[in-house]
């Protein structure tokens, strides 16, 4: 927390703490395949619990454009695979333009932003730094869309990995991906909101297996990993490309003006060079608050 708050500091200076916008999220929910994997045998499920907080500062210079700055601290903690638990820390930056007047007029944004995570296994720290630009419009009064577009860099100090064999290479966890989601969300009746999103996304990801698994002869890199379950004796982590899509639903209800909660189920189905495909089913219950 004390790093926490020098970095707010730093982030907001002190002349500029009035008006700051406060929320928090926290969510439980159920991960059907937290490995990645494809044969059933290195398929497993785990629980998981996240918390967010974050703390930002909206300038308006004139109307219609703005820039929105925020800071976050956030922690994620799986029941059995606890090498995947993780503190984090990070800012981010929007512009924010909206082209016209009223509820109608179409908003552009464009963003930018890192986060640093720690894990419990030291072999997964590193950055995440994500760009991204987006378009909003609401259509009628009970709908609107979202298209984004984004382009992700994950950075691992993969010094602290340990190689499968001595001249295996074991850049497993530094990632690159480019993604495009469009949602759109429907005021089903006062105060409740359906989201249905897609989501194409297009790079690398790590999949963890026994030894010896359909990733052995495409994997860019591999490494022992440690951190996905206290019952297995020993995985491999493999860096592969992937083309993944994902569908969600999201049912969120206003409880007042500041607090809401929602559930979400997202699918997603990853495509790995070989006709090798692996599915993934998210299913997380959330309370959010507005301080």
């Amino acid at each position: 927390m004390k790093v926490y708050a020098i970095f707010l500091i730093l982030l907001f200076p002190v002349n500029s703490l009035a008006n700051l916008e406060v929320d928090g999220e926290f969510h439980v929910g159920t991960n059907n395949n937290v490995s990645n994997a494809v044969s059933v045998q290195d398929i497993f499920s785990d629980q998981f619990t996240t918390a967010n907080l974050r703390i930002g500062k909206l300038w308006v210079p004139e109307p219609g454009r703005s820039v929105l700055l925020r800071s976050h601290l956030g922690v994620q903690r799986f029941t059995d695979s606890d090498g995947l638990n993780r503190k984090s820390l990070g800012g981010s930056v929007t512009y924010i333009h909206r082209v016209g007047l009223g509820a109608y007029a179409p908003r552009f944004t464009v963003g930018a932003h890192a986060d640093y995570r720690d894990y419990k296994v030291a072999a997964r720290d590193g950055w995440l730094f994500r760009f991204s630009a987006g378009w909003q419009k609401r259509f009628i009064a009970e709908l609107d869309g979202v298209i984004t577009v984004a382009h992700e860099r994950r950075t691992a100090d993969m010094d602290k990995a340990t190689p499968l064999f001595a001249t295996a290479p074991k850049d497993v966890f530094n990632q690159t991906n480019n993604e495009i989601t469009a949602a759109l969300n429907y005021a089903v009746m006062i105060e409740t909101t359906l989201a249905l999103s897609y989501r194409y996304r297009q790079g690398e990801a790590d999949s963890s297996t026994n030894p010896g698994s359909a990733y052995v002869p495409i994997a860019k890199g591999k490494a022992l990993d440690g951190a996905l379950c206290q019952s297995c004796e020993r995985y491999v982590a493999y860096l592969v490309d992937v083309k993944s899509h994902s569908v969600s639903v999201n049912l969120n209800r206003s409880l007042g003006r500041d607090t809401s909660i929602g559930a979400n189920f997202e699918r997603r189905i990853a495509q790995i060079e070989g006709d090798i495909t692996y599915t993934v089913n998210l299913f997380t219950l959330e309370l959010i608050g507005r301080f």
